[in-house]
């Protein structure tokens, strides 16, 4: 700061000693302008009385000629010492030119005029500054009695006499030098006497900038600043005033801050201690979990299981399980519950609890899902919502029941078939509402078949690109590993989703199980039902092997337990099971003769108030049973057409039966009232 004032104070006067110089250099070049005009009034004059005292009325012209060329007049005849002549003219009383000098040049109009001027009585000598530097006058010549007798006319150049500036040039620069200094030497002391007191605050500035006190030196001259009366001493003041304050307000902070350091501290370390605690408690959840997740799979020749979970965090919200039931039937579910954290872990031990007791409570899937559903509702305040597969697996017929609630479809893989979604049945998320009826769907199972089931975490899994494991390359892996174990099915897919997210952060739990039947069913292939499978609440479907040797008892098994459910009595199932095992046989006969792989047959039951609605389709030539011949009781067996006895049994024996052929399937409804005790057989 200090340095910039003297800078700034040194160029101003810089500044003034250059205006300064400019002003002498003028003034001289303007004495010296008017010292020329001067000299040529007094030289002009001085020739005109030299003219005068020589008698020039009484010579002529070439006297006079021959006078100025001998006798012109020397520096020392002058008034004007030091000054030499130079052109001379003389003119008669009538302007016209008498004689010159020897060096004169002819004389032209102006010159003329100017001699006429001064001839007139009164007029003063003329001067003119000419060109280059030169001067002339022009003055009268008068006689004794003043009576003017003629003119005479002068000019020189200011070479021919000494200007003012060259007579005084040494003076010039001597006193510019000598000014120059005393202003160099007064601005620089004055600078140095104003910028001292900023100088002064600077230092302390940058001491109380730097959290110290100003140096004793420096505080006690500004003290002494500050007893002026100036604006310095003002500011002095000031500073000093905001440097105590600054101070004070330091000291108070400095306090402050050890005290608000020690609370600091001391939070932190019951932070610290809250997160111990925190640490251990998830830590234990995470035991906890670990051990509610089933680490022993059942065991059966006839099945095989395995599964894996991974949270995301240290609890998550997926689960799986996979048992045995009371009457020996393998049920399995896998769910994922809305959310993470410790919440989704507590949903995901009530939901696993709830649906094991269900499983073991109702034989059929729906009817578990649908209490461990009611359940969940009455314990969910922050509803939260499972999504879950669950299947129970008949391993002694070959076939699978399964309820969807919302759950990505697991994948059905057949020997030597490609990989294909298990159809989904149309149930909602567990938990949402209360009261709700789940339809489920029973499918055949052929030695061989195995089933993935996964959660979101699986396909939804990132690299580091932000790319997804995805469907698609969940389902090539798959088919890749036709044929394999649980355990090797399992672990195929696992390492080709780690070898896909490498080092990428984890942001869903990712939970798999894979299962495979072994036994239990005849080993002929068969052609899944590709019929409806989003059927209403309320419905059990099984889709039928086109065999009968296997259909049959499986579908007898599938309406013993629907009926066991609805505690229907003996009769009614009776009554369904005859039904059904004759539309059966009527389509695989009839209706495929030598090419049963093609049936694709499906059968649904339901129960509706006190009446039972059963609904069998199939994909073969359209057939109406309604149509059927009808037999007469009455003739001998040998006499009676063959067929049609069994579909006119059928159509006495229910209350209502229909038929239409909708999306080129034979599809024929059944409805029958509950029986009575007395309808029930002996």
């Amino acid at each position: 700061m200090a340095g910039r004032i003297v800078g700034m104070i040194s160029v101003l006067t810089l500044v003034g000693v250059v205006a300064a110089a400019a002003v002498l250099l003028t003034l001289a070049l303007d004495s010296e302008k008017d010292s020329g005009r001067q000299t040529a009034k007094v030289l002009s004059e001085a020739v005109a009385r030299w003219l005068v005292a020589n008698d020039v009325e009484s010579l002529a012209d070439a006297e006079i000629a021959e006078m100025l060329r001998v006798q012109a007049p020397s520096a020392a005849d002058s008034e004007a010492a030091g000054v030499e002549l130079g052109t001379i003219w003389v003119f008669n009383s009538q302007a016209r030119l008498a004689a010159s000098s020897s060096d004169a040049r002819t004389i032209d109009r102006a010159e003329i005029l100017s001699a006429r001027r001064v001839l007139d009585p009164g007029t003063e000598t003329v001067i003119e500054a000419l060109p280059d530097g030169r001067y002339a006058g022009t003055a009268a010549v008068r006689n004794a009695d003043g009576a003017t007798i003629g003119a005479v006319r002068i000019e020189f150049t200011t070479s021919q006499i000494g200007t003012h500036f060259e007579l005084y040039r040494t003076e010039y620069i001597i006193g510019v030098i000598l000014i120059l200094l005393a202003l160099v030497f007064a601005s620089w002391f004055l600078a140095r006497r104003l910028a001292k007191p900023i100088g002064l605050m600077v230092r302390a500035a940058r001491a109380v900038e730097d959290g110290r006190q100003p140096e004793p030196g420096v505080a006690a001259s500004l003290r002494n600043t500050s007893l002026t009366r100036d604006e310095y001493g003002e500011l002095a003041g000031v500073f000093l005033d905001m440097a105590r304050e600054v101070g004070a307000r330091e000291i108070q902070l400095n306090a402050l801050v050890d005290e608000r350091t020690v609370e600091l501290s001391e939070k932190n370390r019951a932070l610290e201690d809250a997160q111990r605690e925190i640490r251990n408690d998830l830590e234990m959840a995470h035991s906890v979990q670990a051990a509610l997740v089933p680490a022993d799979l059942p065991e059966d020749p006839r099945a095989g299981v395995a599964a894996y979970m991974t949270p995301a965090l240290d609890v998550g919200g997926d689960f799986y399980d996979a048992f045995l039931t009371d009457d020996g039937r393998l049920a399995f579910a896998i769910a994922d519950v809305s959310g993470k954290g410790v919440a989704s872990a507590l949903m995901m031990a009530v939901g696993r609890a709830l649906l094991r007791s269900a499983a073991n409570q109702h034989p059929d899937p729906s009817n578990a899902v649908a209490s461990t559903n009611d359940h969940l509702c009455s314990m969910n305040p922050k509803e939260l919502f499972i999504t879950a597969f669950f299947g129970v697996i008949d391993m002694d017929l070959g076939t699978l029941t399964y309820v969807n609630a919302g759950h990505d479809p697991p994948y059905l893989i057949r020997p030597n078939e490609a990989p294909e979604m298990i159809p989904h049945t149309g149930g909602i998320a567990l938990g949402v509402l209360p009261e709700l009826d789940y339809a489920e769907t029973t499918i055949p199972l052929d030695p061989g078949t195995s089933l993935y089931l996964y959660t979101d975490g699986i396909t939804e899994a990132e690299n580091a690109s932000g790319q997804q494991f995805g469907r698609d390359r969940l389902e090539e892996k798959l088919a890749g590993t036709n044929g394999a174990g649980p355990q090797v099915l399992m672990d195929d897919i696992l390492g080709d989703l780690r070898a896909f997210t490498g080092d990428a952060k984890q942001f869903d739990d990712i939970t798999c199980m894979a299962l495979q039947f072994v036994g239990g069913a005849s080993p002929e292939p068969y052609i899944p039902g590709r019929g409806q499978t989003h059927l209403a609440s309320g419905w059990r479907r099984m889709v039928v092997q086109p065999t009968l040797e296997t259909s049959l008892p499986r579908v007898a098994a599938f309406v013993e337990r629907f009926a066991e459910a609805q505690g229907f009595s003996a009769g009614e199932i009776y009554r369904i099971n005859l039904a059904l095992d004759e539309l059966l046989t009527n389509t695989i006969e009839h209706g495929f003769p030598g090419r049963e792989q093609e049936a694709d047959i499906s059968v649904a039951i339901r129960s509706e108030g006190d009446s039972v609605i059963v609904r069998y389709e199939d994909n073969g030539p359209e057939f109406n049973p309604l149509q059927a011949t009808e037999q007469d009781t009455e003739l001998e067996l040998d006499e009676r057409p063959i067929g049609g006895l069994g579909l006119q049994l059928i159509a006495s024996t229910f209350d209502d039966v229909s038929y239409e052929r909708a999306a080129d399937r034979n599809v024929t409804m059944l409805r029958q009232s509950r029986a009575t005790p007395d309808e029930e057989p002996d």
